[in-house]
């Protein structure tokens, strides 16, 4: 899959503070990319130095392929930023895009309407300082789409909303992913709402990108297990295959059994290895939330992957 979006041990200093520290992110078409970190990890940062907004201490940007000055340029003319765009709170949402429409010059005067329509706002007409939180938002969303940009980055798009908002967003953030094949960059501090969303994420930390999953993997380390240490790990794996359809398990380096899913059969579990004469000296449930995933990563300090 075609990479559109990456960077190469990009870093960006403030002065003696690093903001950006060689940072290497690959957002590939088609995804929807969570960038996770706290407040303060680099996220906006990273998206001011990719679009031109900041200047690059050291690092490559590669956008579409491109890297030189005037190809990035070009490069993100096919991309559309929401990034804390301020409208005009006495003007309706098809006015304040109007106005953008023009000083982004684009022609067809069409192409409100259209993005209004996808985000499900082209029947408001009244004033912006009205609307709520999840209406002001669709409105910057609506604003990235003009001109039919391949790649929407969206920078803490879900701050503040309640969560009708936030389904809301979801929803028509993953329509336009898959009906107008919109690859998307979203950064959020909110890890559980960018693991219902994303297909790929990046973890941020300090400014060094830690790590890089898709949502398979993801799910894979975050999932419920049961963690099973007998006197004879070979023999209670045959048990489980025996007593349980279908049971998913692999035995790790300390010669436990983890159980995938199953947490809420951990005591048939532990009545099976006992009955059969096995020696049970730990049998655990663990139920991992991504945002304990990434907490106990950046604790560890985290490894960096492409």
């Amino acid at each position: 899959m075609e990479n559109l979006i990456e960077t190469v041990n990009l870093t960006k200093r403030y002065n003696r503070s690093v903001a950006l520290d060689d940072v290497s992110i690959h957002v590939r078409q088609g995804e929807i990319y969570g960038l996770i970190g706290k407040n303060g990890a680099g996220k906006s940062t990273l998206f001011k130095t990719m679009m031109g907004l900041a200047p690059k201490t050291s690092g490559e940007i590669k956008l579409f392929g491109e890297t030189s000055s005037s190809g990035l340029d070009h490069a993100r003319q096919r991309m559309g930023f929401m990034m804390g765009a301020s409208f005009f709170p006495y003007l309706s949402a098809s006015e304040n895009l109007e106005y953008f429409r023009r000083l982004k010059g684009i022609s067809d005067k069409n192409e409100v309407h259209r993005v209004l329509k996808l985000v499900e706002m082209d029947s408001v007409k009244k004033p912006f300082k009205s609307f709520s939180l999840g209406m002001k938002q669709r409105v910057s969303i609506a604003n990235a789409l003009m001109g039919y940009p391949d790649v929407i980055v969206l920078d803490e798009p879900i701050n503040g909303l309640d969560p009708q908002g936030i389904a809301d967003f979801r929803r028509i953030v993953q329509k336009l992913n898959k009906e107008n094949k919109i690859t998307f960059l979203i950064s959020s501090h909110i890890l559980g709402e960018l693991e219902l969303m994303a297909t790929r994420f990046g973890f941020i930390h300090d400014g060094k990108l830690i790590e890089e999953l898709n949502r398979e993997t993801v799910r894979k380390k975050t999932e419920e297990k049961v963690l099973v240490k007998t006197d004879d790990p070979k023999k209670a794996a045959y048990l489980l295959e025996q007593q349980f359809d279908g049971v998913e398990y692999i035995i790790n380096g300390d010669k436990e059994l983890v159980v995938s899913k199953m947490t809420d059969q951990s005591d048939e579990i532990a009545k099976l290895m006992v009955t059969n004469d096995l020696k049970l000296y730990k049998l655990i449930t663990q139920e991992i939330s991504i945002q304990d995933y990434y907490l106990n990563l950046i604790a560890k300090g985290g490894t960096q992957r492409a």
